[in-house]
């Protein structure tokens, strides 16, 4: 794997720093747990483990190489950035449906307080790295779409185990050459979180309430 397939632009040759940044378009993805901020200190560190394992195999099933993708850890959740050669079509519902099934059978065995319940966020762009990390627009857009009150009461709504929101530029470029999600499966969510007001697109498991559908289009970004 090539340094470059993870953002990380080359080290200058004399001070051994990162120099110049590096830019490259990528699939943006961030996982939030649940509820964490009301377990005690030795169930959050059971479930960060739980969440990060469940999400690499949920990667691997999927065909996304979770070693070649660039991680920053959140303390509940993770930022996640995938390799340019992966379809970003990968991480609406054919990551979804595999990651909820492992959120499932987990959940089957442990007590209620170890459940795990993860929120999904998934935004394409440009995405910048240098010597202290990722920025961007659209990495804002991502964390706003995680973080709306709108998103998260349409989660506690439901009893499900994982939510998905998908930005709804990233959900049109996904529906529009016919790649592997089920767009019908998606309901449209009016997200207003900080400065942004806009339209995402939310996902639950099937059997499950995708919250009320929004019947007009506030400005996007």
């Amino acid at each position: 794997m090539k340094k470059d397939e993870r953002l990380h632009p080359e080290p200058d040759p004399v001070s051994g720093t990162h120099a110049q940044p590096s830019i490259r378009y990528a699939t943006v993805v961030a996982l939030d747990i649940c509820s964490f901020g009301e377990r005690d200190d030795r169930t959050q560190l059971h479930q960060r483990r739980e969440m990060y394992a469940q999400a690499a195999d949920a990667f691997e099933m999927t065909r996304i190489p979770w070693s070649a993708c660039y991680r920053e850890d959140r303390g509940d959740g993770v930022l996640i950035i995938a390799p340019p050669n992966v379809p970003s079509d990968y991480f609406l519902d054919p990551l979804a449906h595999h990651l909820t099934a492992l959120l499932r059978r987990y959940n089957r065995i442990v007590s209620a307080a170890a459940r795990l319940r993860l929120r999904l966020a998934v935004h394409a762009g440009y995405v910048h790295h240098d010597a202290h990390g990722v920025a961007g627009r659209p990495l804002i857009h991502l964390f706003r779409l995680l973080e709306s009150g709108e998103f998260k009461q349409a989660v506690a709504a439901t009893d499900a185990d994982l939510g998905l929101i998908v930005s709804d530029r990233l959900y049109a470029d996904t529906c529009g050459y016919g790649g592997f999600i089920d767009g019908d499966a998606y309901r449209r969510l009016r997200v207003t979180c900080k400065e942004t007001n806009t339209v995402a697109r939310v996902w639950f498991p099937p059997n499950h309430d995708n919250g009320p559908s929004q019947a007009h289009d506030p400005p996007t970004q």
